[in-house]
């Protein structure tokens, strides 16, 4: 496995997907940093460190199966994995390798942003307004979250042996967890009823309506289920975090609950990932 590991490691340090997709996090931090500050400054508003900080989480899960997929897709198309269990490795250490190198570019990504947001961020705007515990849950959070997309995609690099389809695959996987989760998202976000709101009639006076119930609001037992839907899927996990969303804090075990559907999500797609991947003819 150390081998393994290590051979991971001296490939990444060539590999030109993972240099751009940092290069890319770095730009999109300072840019969005800088961006901030002038428009605050042009149109008079503050802005905290906190409401960007954390977009992180979204770049990582753009960029991650664009880099897992053709990293994994690679050694099939280079030999490269036919060539390990040749020489006697052993099927799933080649599996969990690749896994564990996912999971660490992952981490390394949001690293990537983390880092000049913080160095730019703290000058312009100052320290984060919440809390620093609230700072590292939701940063603990979005870890364990980009170790569950790598698992995840990690899977299907590991069960398609052809590259583009895995890329193409992953991509669009990414995209319907992300639209789904916004789905989610926008409509657990509906208030409950509008108004009051005050208004002119045609006779020039002033009329105040009573409230009135929104018909998009989801209540009953479909709001369970949006809610849960809306903290089990990653991608309703990341449009939650990549906010600096007090109600993350304030609902009691909300932060727990995120953490172990992200580490039952890793563990489940491992396990079968590994399963089907011992069965696989490797061509």
């Amino acid at each position: 496995m150390n081998k393994l590991i290590a051979a991971h490691f001296m490939r990444l340090k060539k590999d030109k997907c993972f240099w751009i997709c940092t290069l890319l996090t770095v730009f999109a931090a300072v840019f969005q940093n800088l961006d901030s500050y002038f428009m605050s400054k042009k149109y008079n508003f503050t802005c905290t460190l906190e409401s960007m900080f954390f977009s992180f989480i979204m770049l990582m899960t753009m960029l991650s199966p664009v880099f897992c997929s053709l990293f994994s897709g690679t050694e099939f198309s280079d030999g490269t994995i036919r060539n390990k269990l040749a020489v006697g490795h052993n099927r799933t250490n080649v599996y969990l390798s690749s896994l564990i190198l996912c999971g660490i570019v992952n981490i390394l990504l949001c690293i990537a942003y983390m880092i000049p947001c913080l160095c730019l961020g703290i000058p312009l705007f100052g320290f984060f307004t919440i809390s620093l515990k609230a700072v590292l849950i939701q940063m603990g959070c979005c870890l364990v979250l980009a170790i569950a997309y790598a698992a995840l995609y990690t899977t299907i690099a590991m069960l398609n042996q052809n590259r583009a389809v895995t890329a193409v695959i992953c991509i669009m996987g990414m995209f319907l967890l992300l639209f789904f989760g916004t789905l989610l998202h926008s409509r657990l976000g509906e208030p409950e009823t509008y108004g009051p709101y005050v208004y002119v009639s045609e006779t020039g006076e002033l009329v105040q309506e009573e409230d009135s119930p929104n018909p998009f609001y989801v209540g009953g037992t479909r709001r369970v289920i949006y809610e849960f839907l809306d903290e089990a899927l990653p991608g309703g996990q990341t449009c939650s975090l990549s906010s600096s969303n007090s109600s993350l804090y304030e609902e009691s075990g909300k932060p727990v609950r995120l953490i172990l559907y992200s580490a039952l999500l890793s563990l489940l797609s491992t396990g079968l990932g590994i399963y089907f991947f011992r069965k696989k003819d490797i061509k």
